[in-house]
């Protein structure tokens, strides 16, 4: 097992991406901390049947103090904290619209969840990662950084600020024995990604241009697909890895 006895956060894992690396990481004897603002029972179940040891931590991540006691839960249940995915994000309640559609108050939102509370989260780990003197922080970023998404100017603005950030913290933190790595999904199939469709029609069109036209691997892209990037990410085998992001989107971007 890949992760035996490591402790891992994984923010947004109530459902969708963020559920199965919650799982994936249980198969890999991981200590899961899941973490979320909806119901987390289903993931929890879901780690429970890998046999990992599971913990479900309610959690704004936009709010230091809650931050801050996902990271005191974790340490209290666990004893370490050896890996954050930093996965909540807010994608799937934005509708598709020319950038000067949007409106000042869904910008600050997006920027607020997926921007700040990347760093919110891995300030809250930090101080227990330096004492250990080894961690691994995992940032989702999104393939739109790299083709230039229309139409999604806060959400691909924000996962840009996700890549520079992971290379600003992988230097800062050199030394400190912390690795700081981000992935960039492509457009994956969840609940939350089909609820940015106002119709089936749109979605299907979407969905087989990106399949038939854009993609390498012309299917579809399963949250399976990322978990294995993750583990890797997570475990020691990635231990000279740090500052870098790896794309899984199929071959849709390449950079």
């Amino acid at each position: 097992m890949r992760l035996k006895n490591k402790t891992c956060i994984i923010t947004g894992s109530g459902r969708g991406i963020g559920q199965a690396y919650a799982e994936g990481f249980g198969k890999e004897g991981a200590n899961v901390v899941v973490s979320d603002i909806i119901e987390m029972s289903d993931t929890v179940k879901k780690v429970e049947e890998t046999g990992a040891s599971v913990i479900a931590v309610e959690c704004d991540v936009t709010n230091s103090e809650q931050c801050k006691e996902l990271a005191e839960r974790a340490m209290d249940e666990f004893g370490s904290i050896d890996v954050l995915v930093n996965n909540a994000a807010i994608f799937g309640d934005l509708t598709a619209k020319p950038l000067d559609k949007w409106s000042e108050g869904k910008w600050d939102q997006v920027m607020k969840v997926n921007v700040k509370g990347v760093w919110l989260a891995s300030l809250a780990v930090l101080p227990y990662m330096k004492e250990q003197g080894d961690g691994d922080i995992i940032n989702i970023s999104s393939s739109t950084i790299f083709s230039g998404v229309p139409l999604l100017l806060p959400y691909v603005a924000s996962k840009g600020a996700i890549f520079s950030m992971t290379r600003s913290m992988a230097r800062e933190l050199s030394g400190t024995g912390i690795r700081v790595n981000a992935i960039t999904p492509g457009y994956t199939m969840t609940e939350a990604g089909e609820e940015m469709f106002e119709t089936e029609d749109q979605f299907e069109k979407f969905r087989k241009k990106v399949t038939q036209d854009l993609r390498v691997v012309q299917r579809d892209e399963q949250p399976e697909d990322l978990v294995g990037t993750a583990v890797f990410l997570a475990s020691d085998e990635s231990n000279f890895i740090s500052g870098q992001t790896i794309n899984v989107d199929g071959g849709e971007a390449h950079h």
